[in-house]
C-alpha cells in the first residue's frame, strides 16, 4: 500500500495551487458549504478535482474542509480535509470526441440494466446520494453513466441544459426511445429526473413525498397510480445524452 502524505502537506507544496489536478484514493462527501454537514454528493475514488479554496496558503489558519471542484463535471462542493487521501493527478490529452454519439448508444442497454439491478437492492431515498445503494433522482442518473465511462453533469437542472433537447411534454412524446432523460419540474426550473425504459416506462429515484423513497419504475401512460400520476403532471420536457462531459468544452 503507497504512503500517502497529509493533503494539507501535499498542498502546500503546490502552494494551494488552482491549476494543479488531484485524484482521490478514497471515497468521500461532498457538502454545501464550509460548516455544515449538509450532503449534497458523494464522490467516488479516482475521482479528480482542483482546488479552490483556499487559493493561497495562509500558516496560522487551520482549514477542516475546502472548496474543490470536480473535472468530470464541473460541480463544485466542499470536502472534509480529514480522512483525505489523494495523489497529483497529470491529465492525458483530451480525447476525439466524434465518436461519443454512438459510444452513447451502445451503452444504454447496459445502463437500463444496472439501473434495474439497483431498483432490486434494498434502497432508499438519499439527498445527495450517487455511491448507491441510496441515491436522489440525479445521482442516480449521473452514477448509471459515470459507470459507463460517460461523464454528465450532477444535478437534474444542469443534466437537463446538457442534453440534447428533443421535445417539451406539450407536444407528442411519440420520438421517445430507452436511455432518453426525462425532466420534471416547474416554468422556474428542473429538480427532478428521470430515465426511459421503453413502453412508456421509466426509473426514477423518488422521495418520500409523492414518490416512492427509493428507485422506482413508473409510467407516462393514462394510470389510476397516484405516484405516476403526479409526476406526469410535472413533466417539462425530453433530452438525450449526445456527448461526454469535458472541461475544456462544456459551458458550467
Amino acid at each position: 500500500m503507497k504512503n500517502y502524505k497529509k493533503p494539507i502537506s501535499l498542498f502546500k507544496q503546490t502552494n494551494f495551487s488552482k491549476t494543479i489536478w488531484w485524484q482521490l484514493k478514497v471515497n468521500i462527501s461532498g457538502y454545501q458549504n464550509a460548516t455544515e454537514d449538509k450532503l449534497v454528493t458523494e464522490i467516488f475514488q479516482n475521482r479528480i478535482f482542483r482546488l479552490l479554496y483556499p487559493n493561497s496558503y495562509q500558516q496560522n489558519h487551520k482549514f477542516s474542509r475546502i472548496l474543490v471542484q470536480l473535472y468530470e463535471d464541473g460541480y463544485l462542493c466542499w470536502i472534509n480535509i480529514d480522512g483525505l487521501i489523494i495523489e497529483k493527478c497529470e491529465l492525458g490529452k483530451t480525447e476525439n470526441s466524434k465518436k461519443e454519439l454512438f459510444f452513447t448508444k451502445d451503452k444504454i442497454n447496459s445502463i437500463l440494466k444496472w439501473i434495474k439491478d439497483q431498483s432490486e437492492l434494498t434502497n432508499e431515498y438519499l439527498w445527495g446520494g450517487t455511491l448507491g445503494p441510496n441515491f436522489d433522482c440525479s445521482g442516480l442518473i449521473q452514477t448509471a453513466f459515470f459507470k459507463h465511462n460517460i461523464h454528465i453533469p450532477r444535478d437534474s437542472y444542469q443534466i437537463k441544459s446538457f442534453c440534447k433537447h428533443l421535445f417539451y411534454f406539450k407536444e407528442s412524446n411519440a420520438g421517445l426511445e430507452p436511455g432518453d432523460l426525462l425532466f420534471f419540474g416547474n416554468e422556474e426550473k428542473c429538480d427532478h429526473i428521470g430515465i426511459y425504459k421503453g413502453n412508456g416506462l421509466y426509473y426514477h429515484c423518488s422521495g418520500k413525498d409523492f414518490g416512492r423513497n427509493g428507485i422506482g419504475l413508473d409510467t407516462l401512460k393514462e394510470s389510476n397510480d397516484k405516484i405516476s400520476l403526479h409526476y406526469k403532471s410535472k413533466l417539462i420536457s425530453a433530452g438525450r445524452v449526445v456527448r461526454n462531459y469535458r472541461w475544456d468544452r462544456t459551458i458550467r
